[in-house]
């Protein structure tokens, strides 16, 4: 049996064939990201690659620019050819939950910049629907974070969480909170996306619908491709 690393390491070549010299790269966050950054910084180093980054998190940032990745601002580009990143659930239709890691909303800022957008992960990731394994994480604003969890929870079946790490409250890379909410089976992601989009504290849901082009998953029997259905 493949450990969870292993699995992860199978998608990694599939997604660095996809980097082409020149491409403009979006670089997510996560655990299977920190394992592709080196190989990116090696293909580069090898090919004689001219590629520019921009990450979806301080901590890809650094971490790439480490390794000598050159990475710049989102605002100093106009586009962004390939971007790559996890998820923490993927469902049949290639809908995504992400925001394990508290970057979903630049990582949603990047993934739709993206003239492609490839998700990397391993099988325990692939869900029969979005919410069965993961919590959505929705990012809201700390000033009236209590009542706008109050609001979500109005939902049938609905039960929210501050996200706290070593008994503080997370704050996100933009100085924000992260609620996480238990999901009832049943719900669906663009109605529920769209009621929680338009609550007054909300910046942005882990929601990520009609964005990811390909998922590249590792498994037990090898690489499976998921493309999206045009």
């Amino acid at each position: 049996m493949n450990d969870v690393k292993q699995l992860k390491m199978m998608t990694l070549d599939d997604v660095l064939s996809q980097i082409e010299d020149g491409m403009t790269l979006g670089i997510g966050t996560g655990s299977t990201i920190e394992l592709l950054v080196p190989k990116i910084a090696q293909l580069i180093d090898e090919k004689h690659y001219n590629i520019i980054g921009v990450c979806t998190s301080n901590k890809t940032a650094f971490l790439a620019k480490e390794l000598n990745i050159n990475i710049v601002d989102v605002n100093d580009i106009d586009k962004i050819d390939l971007a790559i990143d996890g998820a923490d659930e993927v469902d049949p239709q290639l809908n995504l939950i992400k925001g394990g890691g508290g970057a979903l909303f630049r990582e949603k800022v990047i993934d739709e910049m993206a003239d492609r957008f490839v998700v990397i992960a391993d099988e325990n990731k692939v869900v029969n629907y979005l919410g069965e394994t993961f919590k959505l994480p929705v990012e809201v604003d700390k000033f009236n974070w209590y009542q706008v969890a109050k609001k979500i929870e109005t939902i049938d079946g609905v039960t929210t969480e501050r996200r706290v790490t070593d008994d503080v409250p997370f704050t996100t890379d933009n100085g924000n909170y992260i609620l996480d909410c238990a999901l009832p089976k049943g719900i669906d992601p663009y109605e529920m996306h769209e009621f929680l989009i338009h609550i007054t504290g909300v910046l942005e849901t882990g929601y990520f619908l009609d964005v990811a082009d390909q998922a590249i998953i590792g498994t037990q029997q090898g690489v499976k491709k998921m493309n999206r259905q045009v």
